[in-house]
C-alpha cells in the first residue's frame, strides 16, 4: 500500500483588510501634518522692512502697508504713505521736526483726529463691518471678523508713526498685529 502524503494547504489570497487600514492611518496622518501658508505677502519695492529671525507663518488679516513716502517723493508718483488692503488711505507724509528738533516724517495734521489717523479708523471699521456681516451670513466665526492686522511698517518710520497707526486700529477693534519682516540672508 501506498500512502498518500497529505500536504498542507497553504492560503495564497492576499488579506487587503489590514493593507487598507495601514494606508487609511498613513494618509489620515499626511493630512493632518501637511499645512501651507494662507497668503503670500509680497512688499513693495520701496518699502524696507526689518529684518528678524522670526519663523512664524502669515494669516489671513487686514493688510496695511506704512511706507516713507514724504510729500515731494509723492507728488513725482514714487510711493504712497498709508494704503489698506490696496487701497490708498494717505498719499503723503509730511517732513516735520520733532521734540528733539530732527525732522522726521509725521502724517498731515488735516489726516488726524487727535491720536487717530481718520482715513484709517474709516477704513478698518468699514473692513470690520464686512467681516462680522459675512461670518454672520456664513454662520461661522473663523470666517468672520477676527481683528487681526497684518502690518508692513518701513524701517525708517519713527515710532510715533507706528503707534499712531496700532493706536487707530486698536479704536477700530483691531488688536492683534502682525508685523511683516524680511529674513537674513
Amino acid at each position: 500500500m501506498i500512502k498518500k502524503s497529505k500536504r498542507m494547504e497553504v492560503d495564497d489570497s492576499l488579506n487587503i483588510t489590514s493593507m487598507m487600514d495601514i494606508f487609511t492611518i498613513i494618509l489620515v496622518f499626511l493630512l493632518k501634518s501637511y499645512s501651507t501658508d494662507a497668503i503670500a505677502v509680497q512688499p513693495s519695492d520701496e518699502l524696507q522692512l526689518p529684518m528678524s529671525s522670526a519663523q512664524t507663518s502669515t494669516e489671513l488679516a487686514v493688510n496695511v502697508v506704512v511706507s516713507s513716502c514724504p510729500e515731494s517723493v509723492a507728488r513725482t508718483g514714487g510711493c504712497v504713505a498709508l494704503v489698506v488692503d490696496g487701497e490708498t488711505v494717505i498719499s503723503s507724509m509730511e517732513e516735520r521736526e520733532d521734540a528733539n528738533g530732527d525732522s522726521t516724517l509725521l502724517f498731515p495734521e488735516d489726516e488726524l483726529r487727535g491720536e487717530l489717523i481718520a482715513g484709517l479708523v474709516d477704513a478698518l471699521e468699514i473692513k470690520a463691518d464686512m467681516a462680522k456681516r459675512m461670518g454672520e451670513r456664513l454662520g461661522n466665526d473663523e470666517a468672520g471678523f477676527n481683528g487681526r492686522i497684518l502690518l508692513q511698517a518701513d524701517r525708517l518710520l519713527s515710532f510715533e508713526v507706528i503707534r499712531q497707526v496700532m493706536y487707530t486700529a486698536g479704536q477700530a477693534q483691531y488688536g492683534e498685529f502682525r508685523f511683516v519682516v524680511r529674513k537674513p540672508s
